[in-house]
């Protein structure tokens, strides 16, 4: 046997004896290998995310939708999106043809208020705590845009939804305060046109601005109340409607104003 040949049986020998180790070794490796990608994908996807959202533009985060599951993405979209306000609309009603009934700015102020009207709304329409305390804090913010009483905003919407944004009725009512979108168009405009009529920021903002116009053509809340239910003047009868607005509303009030009475009589017992 020559050199040659001698070198080339040592080479065989050392694969052989190596190969079996090698095996094992194989499947760990491509694991690891794996892994080692996985990982890196999700660094870029995440550098990619946090970059979108220290950026805070929604056109930049449309680019990366296909990176995020619908719902998460539908989340971020509505945090960077500001809702419209109609507050100059609401300006051009004058305050003083508003019944000073359905103002009132000094009710739900406190977090006590917030949760306890939350609570109330949560358990009598079978809706989740946060979804209610959801609505409640849109009527806040929307109530200082028309300059109307939350408590009323909510009352109303309690009437004609239930609190179920996709509520629509056969008359071309629909959301939240079922506003008749046909007839009022024009003010779904500030939102981008008519689709946004199941918006729940959109219809509460545009139901709530029609009934500030409607208790000012009428001259009083309860006239404005059957203008918004559909009557067509103060002798047309209106279902009882206005007096279940009006029920509810002192309801809400009364959730309200109950809770913040039991923290004070817990403070007095305290001191």
């Amino acid at each position: 046997m020559n050199a040659n040949t001698l070198k080339m049986t040592e080479i065989v020998n050392k694969a052989g004896a190596s190969s079996k180790p090698l095996s094992l070794l194989t499947p760990i490796a491509q694991v690891k290998a794996k892994l080692a990608d996985v990982m890196s994908i999700l660094g870029v996807i995440t550098c990619f995310i946090v970059g979108a959202l220290w950026i805070n533009q929604p056109m930049r985060v449309e680019l990366g939708t296909w990176l995020i599951p619908a719902q998460a993405y539908k989340i971020l979209q509505d945090g960077f999106t500001s809702v419209p306000s109609v507050a100059d609309e609401a300006a051009k009603i004058p305050v003083t043809l508003v019944d000073k009934q359905a103002i009132d700015h000094r009710i739900l102020n406190s977090p006590v208020e917030r949760q306890a009207v939350a609570r109330y709304v949560s358990n009598k329409y079978k809706i989740a705590h946060t979804a209610s305390l959801e609505f409640v804090d849109k009527a806040i913010v929307v109530s200082r845009e028309v300059g109307l009483d939350p408590t009323l905003i909510l009352a109303v919407t309690a009437v004609e939804s239930g609190f179920n944004p996709f509520a629509e009725s056969n008359k071309g009512a629909q959301g939240l305060m079922q506003v008749r979108t046909s007839v009022h168009t024009d003010k779904y405009q500030l939102f981008g046109g008519h689709h946004a009529a199941l918006d729940p920021d959109a219809n509460m903002r545009v139901g709530s601005l029609i009934l500030r116009q409607y208790i000012a053509k009428g001259g009083s809340l309860d006239a404005g109340l059957r203008l918004y239910v559909g009557a067509s003047s103060i002798f047309t009868d209106d279902g009882g409607y206005g007096q279940k607005v009006l029920a509810e509303r002192q309801r809400i009030r009364e959730a309200a104003s109950l809770k913040m009475a039991k923290m004070a009589g817990l403070g007095q017992k305290t001191l």
